[in-house]
């Protein structure tokens, strides 16, 4: 793909873990385009590799999943930049789950589709160690009728897998803590009541089990030339490996946990 082919509409975040630009092609797609520099990398590890991998596992186990795109884009200082793109849905209304209306959140099996999967997000997200679903907004919600129950998407998974380095200041990999999910993740609000029992997460439970080496590999090495080094594949393959196996016993953990488990709006004043 070619700088012709999407075009910079908006500058529009600049963070630590990396660059966020809206952009657009010629159909009249709206993106969003993310992007890295070298000395961002303590923040922002390989992640277009993360993004990558999590939408292709993700997509292997049934989850809807933004398209992605790799793009180069040329900034408004003349440069060129290589990214990943985000494609946002066209629907006439498109809104994050935070964004959504807290009569959404009270009661989403009322508004909507495909509510089994919904409750199995918190296992796949357990799975790929990922620290950043809590406040909703990696999770999207579509339709084009007001009448319609909402379809939804998952965005945004630079976190989760290798995530970068200074996500593992917390524990190794396969320290104690990353088995304990309530230490690094809290459901986005309105979900906990859907998933209180295991019988609501043993399907996705079974689902990531049955996922053999053949699969993972796949998504492994489906990520673009030149954004994912081989030890950083090896890192991400022991973690998924492992973590597979402990998928089961991590929920059981979870769900007898006492504590918060479920992100609050009101609580952070956020």
């Amino acid at each position: 793909m070619n700088e012709q082919e999407w075009k910079l509409k908006e500058t529009w975040k600049a963070k630590r873990q990396g660059y966020v630009w809206i952009v657009e092609n010629r159909e009249g797609d709206r993106g969003y385009f993310k992007f890295t520099t070298r000395s961002q990398w303590y923040y922002a590890g390989p992640m277009v590799a993360n993004e990558w991998v999590a939408a292709a596992l993700a997509r292997q186990l049934g989850f809807p999943v933004a398209r992605l795109e790799i793009a180069v884009v040329r900034g408004p200082d003349g440069r060129v930049r290589k990214g990943i793109v985000s494609i946002e849905n066209k629907a006439a209304e498109v809104v994050t789950w935070r964004n959504a209306g807290e009569e959404i959140r009270k009661l989403p099996e009322k508004y909507v589709n495909q509510m089994d999967y919904l409750c199995g997000l918190v296992v796949f997200d357990a799975w790929i160690a990922n620290i950043d679903r809590a406040m909703g907004k990696n999770l999207i919600l579509y339709r084009n009728q007001t009448d319609e129950k909402y379809n939804w998407y998952l965005i945004d998974h630079g976190h989760a897998l290798y995530g970068s380095p200074r996500k593992w200041k917390r524990g190794k990999w396969d320290a104690p803590l990353w088995q304990k999910l309530w230490r690094f993740y809290h459901v986005p609000q309105g979900l906990l009541r859907l998933q209180s029992s295991l019988p609501a997460l043993e399907s996705m439970i079974k689902r990531i089990e049955s996922l053999d080496r053949t699969q993972i590999d796949a998504a492994l090495y489906s990520v673009p030339k030149g954004f994912l080094k081989e030890k950083q594949r090896i890192f991400m393959r022991r973690m998924l490996l492992q973590r597979q196996k402990q998928t089961g016993m991590m929920m059981k953990r979870w769900l007898a946990y006492k504590g918060t488990k479920e992100y609050n709006n009101k609580e952070t004043g956020r």
